[in-house]
């Protein structure tokens, strides 16, 4: 009984054994199962964070033209400058190089730049003013009364007509400029507003000597300037091939000169040859008739 009791007590103990071996076991495999979990955990998170870093640079990206925008929206410094850049790149597209300067001293007497001087087939320098009237514009988009909207354009009209008369005295001058400027609003939609407002174009071309132009006629505009540098060229091109021709000619009428004296030469030698033959021939008949003679 005691040896079975004993028997008993040993299974048992090796049984609680075994179930604790088995028990940390167990505990053991679920740490290193938590412990890659963990892992994995942390890499996703890492991952995580930096696909929302990516995310992160693109919104800034995003937003900076955004900003840019709502600057030129604005009317604030920064529109003026978009502006310009946008009027640089019209004139930069068509005029071929060494036809335009930007920011140029026309008066010497003054700082005053203008935003772009274009030079004309006959060397006058055509200044381009460029201006914005984005807040007019936002205003009127923003309004849907008449009355306002007729309110917000006359105060336009009145700011176009100013910045004109700026511009005419500011940069035309006699035997330098043309006899107009031309004043440059860098949108279509702004352009629009223009049209709405009856004969300012004209009024601002024959009272401040100022062109208004938006993007598509100021494209249209220079391509007329750059055809007189074209046919500019081309009469330098025909001078040239003139005073080629005029060179050529000179030779030829020397050279035909030359031929001419040779001819008479060739044929005065002609005529001594048969004045010669002549004699030959007289000399030959009195020699055959002193044969003749001798022979009788």
């Amino acid at each position: 009984m005691n040896n079975l009791l004993g028997i008993f007590i040993i299974l048992l103990l090796v049984g609680i054994f075994g179930f604790l071996i088995y028990l940390f076991l167990k505990i053991k495999k679920s740490n290193e199962y938590s412990s890659q979990s963990d892992l994995s955990f942390v890499n996703k998170i890492d991952s995580l964070s930096e696909e929302i870093s990516e995310i992160e640079n693109k919104l800034i990206s995003v937003t900076t033209p955004i900003n840019e925008l709502n600057r030129f929206l604005g009317g604030n410094v920064s529109a003026g400058r978009l502006g310009e850049w946008n009027l640089e790149s019209v004139v930069k597209d068509i005029m071929p190089d060494g036809s335009y300067e930007f920011q140029k001293i026309i008066n010497p007497e003054t700082t005053e730049q203008v935003d772009c001087a274009v030079y004309s087939a006959d060397g006058l320098i055509i200044p381009i003013d460029s201006k914005l009237y984005s807040g007019q514009f936002k205003n009127y988009q923003a309004t849907p009364k008449k009355t306002e909207q007729e309110k917000i354009l006359k105060g336009l009209k009145t700011a176009i007509l100013k910045d004109a008369e700026d511009i005419a005295q500011k940069y035309i001058r006699q035997n330098t400029t043309s006899n107009y400027a031309v004043l440059y609003i860098a949108s279509e939609k702004m352009n629009d507003l223009v049209d709405l407002i009856e004969d300012l174009r004209q009024e601002c071309l024959s009272e401040k000597n100022v062109l208004i132009q938006g993007p598509n006629t100021m494209a249209a505009f220079l391509d007329t300037v750059k055809i007189g540098h074209h046919y500019l060229n081309l009469n330098e091109t025909a001078s040239k091939v003139a005073e080629v021709v005029r060179k050529i000619n000179k030779q030829f009428k020397a050279f035909d000169e030359s031929t001419v004296n040779v001819k008479k030469r060739l044929e005065a030698s002609v005529k001594e040859v048969d004045e010669l033959q002549t004699r030959i021939n007289v000399l030959g008949r009195e020699l055959d008739r002193g044969s003749q003679e001798l022979e009788s």
